[in-house]
């Protein structure tokens, strides 16, 4: 008798899940309400594996998202996502690869590993409050070895490069080469610590809470000699240097 049971059971979990994989995406989004700040179009496939034509997230746009949901992981109530989004090979396209887990029936902690995501700097800049206006270029790229967060940061190991750095100068843009961090959890807070060699011979440890309030950098940098003599005159705005020709920063 209960072995009829199980097999019951089990042929209606099968059937479920089945109705589930070949259900059309589009249908499922048209009757989710999303955040006043995320819009989706052009949507395609199923639940299971589907695709995004575009998706808006604050005002930024990623192109050809396209998803695999994992069946195994909803049967262990959870949801795993392998995401893939975007062109690595545009500078102008937001693109990451990798995978998601979350829980099926809460999603207040997300897990990833071995992620990896490219965002335009002007694009972001555009996004950000600065004391003063800044015209740079080059690309973000986030390599997330492990991360857990939610609500606030868990674990976190990952690197993070500000590739081909430009800034407009009064002469044109001016490079300022590569930038490279490690990214950490810092409590609950998230740390990024850049170190030399760059151009600007920058080293700082910068803090940023979750609600990106209250946020601490201390470090040092000095311009390199092959640098205009107008990024010298600037970062004299930041202070004077001390004897060893570097300028205090803290925040």
């Amino acid at each position: 008798m209960k072995s009829k049971v199980s097999w019951i059971i089990g042929g209606i979990l099968a059937f479920l899940l089945f109705a589930i994989a070949y259900m059309p995406a589009l249908q499922v989004i048209g009757r989710v309400t999303l955040p006043n700040n995320v819009s989706v179009s052009g949507v395609s496939g199923t639940l299971f594996s589907g695709k995004a034509q575009t998706l808006v997230v604050n005002g930024l746009s990623v192109n050809n998202l396209k998803w695999e949901l994992s069946p195994l992981h909803m049967l262990l109530g959870k949801i795993k996502l392998d995401l893939k989004a975007g062109n690595i090979r545009d500078k102008n396209d937001i693109a990451f690869e990798g995978p998601v887990t979350t829980g099926l029936f809460s999603q207040d902690t997300i897990n990833t590993e071995n992620f990896t995501l490219y965002l335009p700097v002007d694009r972001v800049l555009a996004q950000v409050r600065l004391p003063l206006p800044v015209n740079a270029g080059g690309r973000f790229k986030v390599s997330l070895n492990e991360l857990t967060f939610g609500p606030a940061c868990e674990s976190l190991d990952g690197t993070g490069d500000w590739l081909d750095a430009t800034v407009a100068g009064t002469q044109g843009p001016i490079d300022f080469g590569t930038y490279s961090a490690k990214l950490r959890c810092e409590g609950k807070d998230i740390g990024i610590m850049v170190s030399e060699p760059n151009l600007l011979s920058l080293s700082m440890d910068a803090v940023i809470p979750t609600n990106m309030k209250n946020i601490r950098v201390s470090g040092k940098f000095k311009p390199d000699d092959s640098l205009p003599n107008e990024v010298h005159q600037a970062a004299r705005l930041f202070g004077a240097p001390n004897s060893s020709g570097y300028i205090p920063i803290k925040l």
